[in-house]
């Protein structure tokens, strides 16, 4: 399953870089959830109605006395179109993440999907505040499959 979240990863990678064109802006942003890859940051490609990104951050942090401190930390790719629920503005994004995450506790990558809604209080075009959340699919290297959901706060410069 990791191997084929990769190749997918790889693919999202090389469609945003090969439609990159001058009509299009960069952005990088700062924040917590899935445009982020948990606590982080993204670099963007932005159309009018279109965010392609590369997100590197840390989903996870443990501490604990017999274990000590560690830190789930990986890069993702996502994309969020905001033309899929309305076309009066570009405020309400709608997408698609995949991630791949390094657990450090079990020396161990976890692949996850998840699937954000964003609200952007500007536009998606704009620079300016958005908050979220991402439905997620995550393949934990101790549990096995989780389920769970991510909340989006964050800045677009």
């Amino acid at each position: 399953m990791a191997k084929r979240l990769f190749i997918v990863f790889l693919w999202f990678v090389a469609g945003g870089v090969s439609t990159l064109s001058a009509a299009d802006k960069t952005s990088f942003g700062l924040g917590v959830g899935a445009l982020y890859n948990g606590l982080g940051g993204n670099f963007a490609l932005i159309k009018a109605d279109d965010l392609k990104y590369i997100s590197v951050g840390c989903s996870e942090f443990m501490s604990s006395s017999l274990d000590g401190t560690h830190v789930t930390c990986g890069v993702g790719v996502g994309w969020l179109r905001s033309d899929i629920l309305t076309k009066k503005n570009s405020k309400h994004g709608l997408g698609l993440n995949i991630a791949l995450d390094y657990d450090g506790f079990h020396s161990k990558v976890e692949p996850s999907i998840r699937l954000p809604y964003v609200f952007f209080f500007r536009g998606l075009d704009r620079r300016g505040w958005n908050l979220g959340v991402a439905p997620l699919v995550r393949w934990d290297a101790d549990e096995g499959t989780d389920l769970g959901v991510m909340l989006e706060v964050g800045y677009q410069f």
